[in-house]
């Protein structure tokens, strides 16, 4: 008999609905990991998806042009506002 894994690869029809091995996972964590596993559950609703390349492209489409009369005097400031990198390789800048 095959001996089934808690987090199976198989479609979950075969086996199990991937709510399930969420829930069998979760079982399976030691209580000390269970608040980490919580943080990472609720990052993910607010984390953005992933958007194809073509639906990217789309919603370029949708934005419209520069519609001010200000895009000289701001790119001056975008420019006059940058400076030399500076590296400070000391390990801590408080010494």
């Amino acid at each position: 008999m095959k001996e089934r894994s808690p987090i199976s690869q198989e479609p979950p029809h075969t086996i199990m609905t991937i709510k399930e091995q969420l829930l069998e996972a979760i079982e399976a964590l030691p209580s000390t990991r269970l608040v980490e596993a919580l943080s990472f559950m609720k990052s993910l609703s607010t984390k953005p998806s992933i958007t194809s390349a073509k639906s990217f492209l789309a919603h370029l489409k949708t934005i419209g042009t520069w519609s001010g009369d200000d895009f000289h005097e701001c790119l001056e400031t975008v420019q006059n506002s940058r400076g030399e990198a500076q590296f400070d390789y000391s390990p801590n800048p408080f010494e």
